[in-house]
């Protein structure tokens, strides 16, 4: 068996005769240059402003729009004589109503395994999958409209 002469700690960090420290600073200086050029040039169109159009979440759970008409005046408030609590005005834009939530029964078929037994008169009766109803249910989010 031949072994291989041992390098000094000098060669440890070097490939083909160059070391790490000097790649990286070449690699330091080309990416330096490019985000110099990058910067410098402006791209065509630079002053030309178009909007980001986003897609709507299909998840969200917003209230539902309120129906067209006419909107109700606004009353002012007035401030009561014995100095009580000043009643809450509600904007006008403001969906009237809730979220609230509503069970909905579901029920679905599924097999449970029946053990064999023997019955009073001495027959047995096999095992086997019967089926079986099963009732549950979850609840769901829903918009309450008024109060």
């Amino acid at each position: 068996m031949t072994r291989l002469p041992r390098l000094g700690a000098r060669w440890q960090n070097r490939v083909l005769g160059v070391s790490v420290r000097e790649g990286m600073k070449a690699l330091g200086i080309v990416i330096g240059l490019f985000v110099t050029l990058a910067a410098a040039s402006a791209p065509a169109g630079a002053d030309e402003v178009r909007a980001t159009v986003f897609t709507p979440n299909p998840f969200a759970m917003t209230p539902p729009p309120a129906p067209l008409g006419p909107r109700p005046t606004v009353q002012v408030p007035v401030q009561p004589p014995h100095g009580g609590r000043p009643p809450v005005v509600y904007p006008c834009c403001t969906a009237v109503g809730y979220w609230a939530y509503q069970w909905v029964p579901t029920t679905y078929t599924t097999y449970v395994w029946v053990p064999g037994y023997v019955t009073d008169d001495g027959t047995m009766v096999s095992g086997g999958y019967q089926p079986q109803i099963v009732s549950s249910g979850y609840y769901q989010r829903v918009w309450v409209s008024g109060y």
